[in-house]
């Protein structure tokens, strides 16, 4: 039963982490949004599934989000209790580091749980239906990306596209400007023409019956090119990678998978929950701060940490998908090493600076007993 300085710390700790969620959620959302409105203006993406998309990648993001909100929220309510002479309170009333600890793992164990829960076996169900809805955007957008009788740039701004008709899914009097790399400019023209996406997503203007007019402004020796069917890329955007699809991979399939990439996304998946864990372990130790110190200086600490742990962690993941580490070892050499400096902190903030000097005589002088 958590007592009354357990339930204060998890709500205190608790409410901030809710409201540090959210603030993340917008500011990620508010930018995939631009980025998605900027796609459907190129004509790249239908505009009816921009919120769709945007509501299934809740849970991935979230999965994304939780160890970096479980750690902000962490400093900010431990440092201001810190700061106001609350933590001092409770130690004078027998409540030493250990209390907190008490408090933060009672809410790191259902927070990790919940996180493992949904990158398991929700995530990959969402993201499955994610590629369904982006890919028929992406078809959707195929349709509505020329408008008879109006000029368009597309491949950003490389090609300026004008047709004169539209009838069903063929273009009629096609007309496309280009600047080439070297300075020139060509004319292609066709009578007929329709869009085409070939097998990596990269997607095509395809003219038949045209003639292709190329040079440098201000020269007249143009040279001119009669084809029967020619094809113009209008796509900028990459094709989506096909490692990406080992995310909508059940857990249970990669759980029975020695393939590295499938080792990898199951490392993946573990990852959030366990970086929760222990950010559990060095967080509160790092938070504790004098009354007269700065307010944010060991929040950035916090982040600088943070973010060797996420690069450590896109290293193995990479090193693991191109088999440079055994699967056996995966991304374990990453969470040991932070296991090892969590103990490392506690060590010193338990039994001061010389500690670390210590502990070979302390192993010694145990083996010997």
């Amino acid at each position: 039963m958590p007592s009354i300085i357990d339930r204060y710390l998890i709500r205190e700790i608790g409410l901030t982490l809710l409201a540090t969620v959210l603030v993340l959620l917008l500011i990620v959302f508010s930018h995939r949004l631009a980025g998605y409105l900027n796609k459907a203006a190129n004509g790249l993406l239908a505009r009816d599934s921009i919120f769709l998309l945007l509501s299934l990648q809740l849970i991935e993001v979230l999965i994304f989000l939780m160890p970096l909100a479980f750690l902000l929220s962490i400093m900010l309510t431990l440092g201001r209790l810190y700061r106001d002479h609350e933590m001092t309170a409770l130690a004078a009333c027998g409540q030493g580091p250990l209390s907190v600890y008490h408090a933060v793992f009672l809410l790191a164990m259902p927070v990790a749980l919940l996180t493992a829960s949904l990158a398991l076996f929700i995530a990959p169900m969402t993201m499955e239906w994610q590629f369904e809805v982006l890919n028929r955007a992406r078809k959707e957008a195929e349709i509505s990306i020329f408008t008879p009788g109006t000029f368009r740039e597309v491949l950003e701004g490389r090609h300026v596209v004008y047709i004169g008709a539209l009838e069903e899914h063929e273009l009629r009097d096609v007309f496309i400007q280009t600047r080439e790399a070297n300075g020139e400019l060509s004319i292609t023209t066709g009578k007929r023409g329709r869009q085409d996406t070939n097998a990596q997503g990269i997607r095509y203007l395809v003219l038949e019956h045209g003639y292709r007019y190329r040079g440098a402004p201000g020269r007249s020796d143009y040279s001119l090119l009669s084809f029967e069917q020619a094809r113009v890329r209008i796509d900028a955007q990459s094709p989506t990678e096909a490692w990406r699809h080992r995310e909508t991979l059940p857990t249970k399939q990669l759980l029975n998978s020695r393939e590295p990439g499938h080792v990898a996304e199951l490392q993946m998946r573990l990852n959030s929950p366990i970086q929760l864990l222990l950010i559990a372990l060095w967080a509160p130790l790092l938070a504790r701060a004098h009354p007269r110190e700065g307010r944010y200086g060991r929040i950035v600490a916090a982040m600088l940490i943070y973010t060797i742990h996420f690069n450590l962690v896109g290293v193995g993941e990479s090193w693991l998908t191109h088999s440079v580490v055994d699967r056996r070892l995966g991304l374990w050499w990453v969470h040991g090493i932070f296991l090892l400096f969590g103990l490392g902190l506690w060590l010193h903030y338990q039994y001061g600076a010389h500690a670390l000097r210590r502990l070979p005589r302390l192993l010694r002088r145990t083996g010997g007993s």
